[in-house]
């Protein structure tokens, strides 16, 4: 859905009554506004949008935009959290530029409230926009589950594996090759059949 900005006001009517309590980011809302603004370049600033329902709530989502050459379009995804009540919803965007904690430049867009509608809610069952909900958590989950374990696999490195393998293969094979070390006493010597590769330490008797 798109938005226009006229100035500092941005018409909502397009959007009045697209939302449904329970929805989550269903719809995404594109809003072009003028990339200057007095002396400001609003390319600079960070864009942000509020949102405060009827029974006082209020919810704030940072937004990405991309820029052109006279114009910035500000990307909503609109999350649960801005249609998780029924009724009017006010909304205000805001374009803020801050600079080693001292704030430069705030510009703030007016916009007529919308209405979220209320979920259809019956008996004995679970609600639609619950069951849903429950699907995409499970669903969510389930491409963050995959998407960890593929990171993984990428960033195993094999090849260090293997040259740790190699490295201890060496070292095997050297402390093998090294001789045997046998104390006796000279009697045991004298009497037993000496091993090749090995080295005899006489030591006295007891």
């Amino acid at each position: 859905m798109e938005l226009t900005a006229q100035g500092k006001n941005i018409p909502t009517y397009p959007i009045g009554n697209l939302f449904t309590q329970g929805e989550c980011f269903a719809d995404t809302i594109y809003i072009t506004v003028d990339r200057y603004y007095d002396r400001w370049d609003l390319s600079e600033c960070s864009f942000s949008i509020k949102g405060e329902t009827e029974s006082g709530e209020v919810i704030t989502a940072a937004l990405l935009f991309k820029p052109m050459e006279t114009k910035l379009r500000v990307i909503w995804q609109v999350s649960d959290l801005f249609v998780k009540n029924a009724g009017r919803l006010m909304l205000e965007l805001k374009a803020s530029n801050v600079i080693n904690g001292t704030v430069k430049c705030v510009v703030k867009y007016d916009m007529p409230p919308v209405y979220v509608k209320p979920a259809l809610e019956g008996t004995n069952e679970v609600l639609p926009d619950t069951s849903e909900q429950i699907i995409g958590q499970v669903n969510k989950a389930t491409a963050d589950g995959i998407a960890e374990i593929r990171a993984e696999i990428d960033a195993f490195d094999l090849d260090s594996v293997n040259q740790r393998l190699d490295n201890m293969d060496a070292a095997c094979e050297t402390f093998l090759g090294r001789p045997e070390i046998i104390a006796v006493t000279q009697k045991e010597y004298d009497s037993s059949e000496h091993k090749n590769n090995s080295l005899y330490i006489i030591i006295k008797e007891d």
